[in-house]
């Protein structure tokens, strides 16, 4: 493992922990076990820190929502990438939590964050309606409705953990269950 490994590691367990405002560069190099001056030869501000766990957000999403070449989609596809799908939210949290604040904070994250989220928009529409036009999930026949299915398991997938929040319930592997079989409930497989 890197030393910028470790960094992003230590990182991204106090931000799902505790949120990134509180957390300092001197919080995160504590955690790491290094020197300040280490994380900075590295790192030159939290930002910095913050972006690279988007990047490796947006590797871990890339990777994990392939399909496979040598068959056409089957019902257990639909279980696997919503369950793949919110242990990635799991894994990170805290940028689903806070993705609002981070947005405006950050206009290089902001830019990034809009294309690489437009290209996932576009890329889970097109597997929602390859799912309806297999009959893997029962969708109803209108284009259109499809489209709204997508719409609605994208807005659970990206605003689920904020919504526990707002509720007041905890965010914990139980209520992430909870999404998952709401998510599974309205592409009705």
């Amino acid at each position: 493992m890197t030393t910028a490994d470790r960094i992003l590691d230590a990182a991204l367990e106090l931000f799902n922990e505790q949120g990134v405002a509180p957390v300092s560069t001197n919080h995160i190099a504590a955690a790491a076990a290094m020197s300040p001056g280490n994380l900075y030869y590295h790192f030159r501000n939290k930002d910095e820190i913050v972006r690279s766990l988007f990047e490796r957000l947006f590797d871990t999403l890339d990777r994990a929502f392939t399909m496979p070449d040598d068959r056409g989609p089957i019902l257990e596809d639909v279980g696997r990438l919503v369950r793949i799908n919110f242990d990635v939210v799991w894994e990170f949290r805290f940028a689903y939590r806070e993705l609002p604040a981070l947005l405006r904070h950050d206009d290089i994250l902001r830019t990034r964050w809009l294309e690489v989220r437009r290209r996932g928009y576009e890329g889970f529409h097109a597997v929602i309606a390859t799912f309806a036009a297999a009959g893997v999930i029962k969708a109803p026949p209108d284009p259109e409705a499809v489209e709204r299915v997508a719409d609605l398991c994208w807005l659970i997938s990206e605003f689920w953990i904020p919504n526990l929040e707002v509720s007041g319930r905890p965010v914990d592997v139980t209520e992430l269950e909870r999404g998952i079989t709401l998510m599974l409930q309205i592409l009705n497989p």
